[in-house]
């Protein structure tokens, strides 16, 4: 879900200023609804800069997350995002996923996240 925050955003790039965009995806163990007005994720454990972001079409963007097997290993997937900033998650988040069931990481597997945002 685009967070209101990321609208207001938006709003502020159509009138010039340039200076946010997403640029981290944030990985956390927090569970629960995802609301528009949400700010932050509710149990982060892990962020990094997004490692690709492709323009599809006029209408488009694809961002790519990659994690390797050591950096999520022992850590429970539940919610994600995107934010602007790697200092910090307070009122950055663009966007946040919550899944009802978690993933665990036992070190085996890596992760790769891709969040698709349609403009229309």
């Amino acid at each position: 879900m685009i967070l209101n925050w990321a609208k207001t955003r938006m709003a502020l790039f159509l009138a010039g200023s340039h200076s946010d965009y997403p640029t981290y995806f944030m990985l956390g163990s927090g569970s629960g609804t995802v609301s528009a007005t949400q700010t932050e994720l509710i149990y982060p454990w892990d962020r990094q800069e997004i490692t690709v972001a492709v323009g599809s079409n006029a209408y488009k963007v694809k961002y790519v997350g990659d994690w390797n097997s050591v950096e999520i290993s022992g850590n429970q997937l539940r919610e994600w995002g995107m934010c602007i900033s790697g200092a910090t998650t307070i009122g950055s988040m663009w966007s946040k996923t919550a899944m009802a069931n978690a993933i665990d990481f036992d070190g085996t597997t890596e992760l790769r996240i891709e969040e698709t945002w349609e403009i229309y």
